[in-house]
C-alpha cells in the first residue's frame, strides 16, 4: 500500500485481503456453485436470483445499521461472523438444500455483510495521511475489487469437473478469512476525541444524488456490453477482455498520478473532469467507434475513473464526520447500491423500448450533469 508507514500499509492489506476472501466466497456461491448445484439440490434459477436478491438487498439497506455496529464492535468480529454465516450458507446449499434454508441463509450473511464495507473505508479514512485520503481509500478499494471475478471463475472451473472441489474451494476462503479475522482482532482503529460540534448533515444530503447516479449510470451500460460489442461493434469476448484490461491497467496507473490533484487541490476539478470524461467516452461508443478507436476510448474511460475515484473518495472524507462515521458512511453506501441495483433494469428497458444507442447517451447525460453538479456545488473555497 503506497503512501503509507509499514505497519498502516499491513493493516489495510491485512483487511483488505480477508474481506477479499469473503467478496471471493459470496460470489463464487452465488454466482457458480448454486448455478452448477441447482440440478442436483432442486433449486430452479429463479429460487437462486432471488436468493442473491435477498442477499444484496439486505447487505444494502443494512448498511447503515452496519457502520455503526462495526465502529463499536470491531471490524474483525463482523467479518469473522460473515465467514460463518457464509459457511452456513454453503453447508445448507450443500447438505440440506431448500427454499427456505437457502433464503433464510442468504439473509444471515448479508445481515453480516453489511458492516465490512462501511467499517473497512473507515479504517483506511482514519489511518491515512492527512493530504493523502483519496490516493488511500481508492487504493484499498481496489485491492479487494478483483476478488470477485476471481472467486467466480475459480469456482466455476472446480465445479465443472467436480461439486465437491467448488464446495472444498469455498470452504477454504470462509476458513483463512476467518482466521485472519481472528489475527486482526487486537488492532483498534485510532478515533479522534469528540469535538461536541453539531455535524452539518445537510451538506451531506446534498452529495446523496450524485452518489446515486454515479453508480447508476455506468450500472445502465455495465450488462450490456458484452452483448453491445458483440452485435453492433463486432467484438468477440477475447478482444473485448484486452479493451477491459487496457482501460483497467490505465485506471490503476493514472490513480497513483491523478489521485495527487484531488489530495493536494481539492476534488473540484478532478471530478468534474473525470464526470466530463466518462460522459464523451459514452458519446463515442454510441457512435459505433472501430476497433482503434475503441482502444482509445478504453483509455479516456480509464482517465476518467482514475480522476472520478480518488476525488469522490477525497470529498466523502471532507463530508464524513468523525463521530459514527462508518454508519454515515454506510448510509452513503446504501445509496449508491441502489443505483448499482437499479441501473441494470433502466438499461435493459430502454434497450428494448429504443435500440442500444439511447441507453449509452442516457447514461452519458447523467454523467454530464454530475459534472455540472460538482461545478456548481463545489465552487467555495471549503471544499478545496
Amino acid at each position: 500500500m503506497p503512501l503509507l508507514k509499514q505497519h498502516q500499509a499491513l493493516s489495510i492489506l491485512g483487511f483488505a485481503l480477508t474481506l477479499g476472501l469473503l467478496e471471493a466466497s459470496r460470489s463464487g456461491f452465488f454466482w457458480a456453485y448454486l448455478v452448477y448445484s441447482h440440478q442436483e439440490a432442486g433449486l430452479s434459477p429463479v429460487i437462486i436470483g432471488t436468493a442473491w436478491t435477498i442477499h444484496a438487498l439486505t447487505d444494502t439497506f443494512s448498511r447503515s445499521l452496519g457502520g455503526y455496529l462495526v465502529q463499536r464492535l470491531g471490524l474483525p468480529l463482523f467479518m469473522a461472523g460473515a465467514s460463518a454465516a457464509g459457511w452456513i450458507a454453503l453447508w445448507l446449499a450443500a447438505h440440506h438444500p431448500g427454499v427456505w434454508t437457502l433464503w433464510g441463509s442468504s439473509l444471515v450473511w448479508g445481515l453480516t455483510f453489511s458492516a465490512l464495507w462501511p467499517g473497512l473505508m473507515t479504517m483506511a479514512s482514519r489511518i491515512a495521511p492527512q493530504g493523502r485520503e483519496g490516493r488511500t481509500l481508492a487504493f484499498t478499494g481496489l485491492l479487494v475489487l478483483p476478488f470477485s471475478g476471481v472467486g467466480t471463475l475459480l469456482t466455476a472451473f472446480l465445479a465443472q469437473r467436480n461439486l465437491d472441489l467448488a464446495y472444498n474451494g469455498l470452504t477454504s476462503f470462509l476458513a483463512t478469512s476467518a482466521l485472519m479475522s481472528l489475527v486482526l482482532v487486537r488492532y483498534r482503529e485510532p478515533i479522534l476525541p469528540r469535538k461536541g460540534e453539531l455535524y452539518p448533515w445537510r451538506k451531506l444530503l446534498v452529495f446523496l444524488p450524485a452518489a446515486f447516479g454515479q453508480t447508476f449510470a455506468p450500472a445502465m451500460v455495465a450488462p450490456l456490453l458484452i452483448k453491445f460489442a458483440d452485435e453492433e461493434l463486432g467484438l468477440k469476448v477475447p478482444e473485448l477482455a484486452k479493451v477491459i484490461g487496457v482501460g483497467g491497467v490505465v485506471a490503476l496507473m493514472g490513480i497513483a498520478w491523478l489521485g495527487r490533484i484531488a489530495d493536494r487541490r481539492g476534488p473540484k476539478l478532478p471530478l468534474i473532469l473525470g464526470m466530463t470524461f466518462l460522459g464523451a467516452a459514452l458519446v463515442w461508443l454510441g457512435q459505433k467507434p472501430s476497433l482503434t478507436e475503441v482502444f482509445l476510448l478504453a483509455v479516456l474511460v480509464g482517465v476518467g475513473f482514475a480522476l472520478f475515484l480518488p476525488s469522490w473518495n477525497a470529498l466523502v472524507v471532507r463530508l464524513l464526520p468523525e463521530q459514527n462515521r462508518a454508519a454515515v458512511w454506510g448510509t452513503l453506501m446504501m445509496v449508491e447500491g441502489l443505483g448499482s441495483a437499479t441501473g441494470p433494469a433502466v438499461g435493459g428497458l430502454i434497450w428494448s423500448l429504443y435500440g442500444p444507442i439511447p441507453v449509452f447517451y442516457s447514461a452519458a447525460a447523467i454523467f454530464i450533469l454530475l459534472a455540472v453538479f460538482y461545478s456548481v456545488t463545489l465552487r467555495r473555497e471549503a471544499w478545496k
